[in-house]
């Protein structure tokens, strides 16, 4: 099983801007309730779809810098990154249902 990457901004451009697989991005903070509601459902995604979707988490609190740089204004917020651009955002935790569109839309292109 493949659990999510935690990514920070050392390692953000290598990891996601650069990967050569889709990425989901959650962004999420240890304190907040639905992000802890949304994190077995990423775990069950990044297994998923292993090998064909990258999927990392960056922790709120610990990577203040990268969350604002990325436009960030609330948590949990979720970003589907390609070719190095995000090209879909999912502010709060809308359920499986959202998340599990958002991963398709990434591996669909």
């Amino acid at each position: 099983m493949t659990a999510p990457l935690t990514v920070n901004g050392l390692s953000f451009a290598h990891e996601v801007l650069k990967s050569e697989l889709p990425v989901l991005v959650d962004v999420s903070t240890e304190c907040c309730p639905p992000c802890k509601a949304a994190a077995p459902i990423i775990a069950e995604l990044a297994a998923r779809h292993a090998g064909r979707l990258k999927v990392v988490m960056i922790d709120g609190d610990e990577a203040a810098e990268l969350v604002a740089t990325l436009g960030v204004r609330g948590f949990p917020t979720f970003l589907g990154v390609r070719n190095g651009e995000i090209v879909a955002r999912q502010a709060g935790f809308g359920g499986k249902r959202g998340l599990e569109a958002l991963a398709e839309t990434l591996l669909s292109a």
